[in-house]
């Protein structure tokens, strides 16, 4: 081996060793915390923040070698609240958590209330926030996705999204809105033929509130095709 060899390894191994020495050293100085497609917040980030800190109160004097970023990342996942979840740490001793929420579409009236998120599952309600969506009576495992369809449908819809607080499916699976604003219900049978019937039913509401006559009816029917049948009071 060369001198010029021997001396070059010599510093590498140098350099290692100072290197390992220093972040040994290190400890956790701040914490970061930002949210993904936050559309109405439903945990916050404090909670976030006791959910990495775990109750340690020298977190922030860590040693990073004593830090389990996994450890601490499975720990946002498991949170019934949170969608998806990142945690890294930057060069500078920083911990950066990327959290991503789950979204509430509807509350479901049961015992317990739950709500159902935009990926078609239950979750529980936060303890923090009350998300402003429409309230489902008669839910059953069996008629989850036609309803999922249903409230897409809505929620995608800035008129209907606006209008319609509640759902209910009787026990032949038949649905019952209700809206806001007015006292009549809309019958709309089965979620067959959805785009049709809540097309027909945008374009009989435009035309009765330009005749102001929607205080007059107490149900608006879409179950028959081509047609609305109303029902006076």
């Amino acid at each position: 081996m060369t001198i010029g060899l021997f001396i070059a390894i010599l510093l590498i191994f140098s350099l290692y060793n100072f290197s390992a020495r220093r972040n040994a050293t290190r400890t956790v100085e701040n914490v970061s915390i930002s949210f993904l497609n936050l559309y109405e917040p439903i945990i916050s980030e404090k909670n976030v923040n006791k959910l990495l800190i775990q109750n340690n109160r020298e977190f922030l004097n860590m040693p990073l070698e004593k830090l389990d970023l996994n450890e601490r990342e499975t720990q946002l996942r498991n949170y019934p609240m949170v969608r998806a979840a990142e945690v890294s740490l930057s060069i500078d001793g920083k911990v950066e958590a990327v959290v991503e929420p789950r979204k509430p579409i509807a509350r479901i009236m049961s015992v317990p209330n739950m709500y159902l998120d935009a990926d078609n599952s239950l979750m529980p309600l936060s303890a923090e926030y009350t998300v402003l969506v429409p309230l489902v009576y008669g839910y059953k495992e069996a008629t989850k996705d036609s309803l999922f369809e249903l409230l897409n449908a809505v929620r995608n819809n800035a008129i209907l999204k606006a209008t319609i607080t509640e759902v209910r499916l009787s026990d032949n699976d038949e649905v019952f809105m209700a809206v806001r604003a007015y006292d009549y219900k809309v019958e709309l049978g089965t979620v067959a033929m959805l785009e049709h019937k809540l097309k027909n039913y945008k374009a009989f509401v435009a035309k009765m509130i330009k005749d102001n006559g929607l205080q007059d009816i107490s149900t608006i029917d879409l179950r028959y095709k081509g047609q609305v049948v109303v029902v006076k009071k």
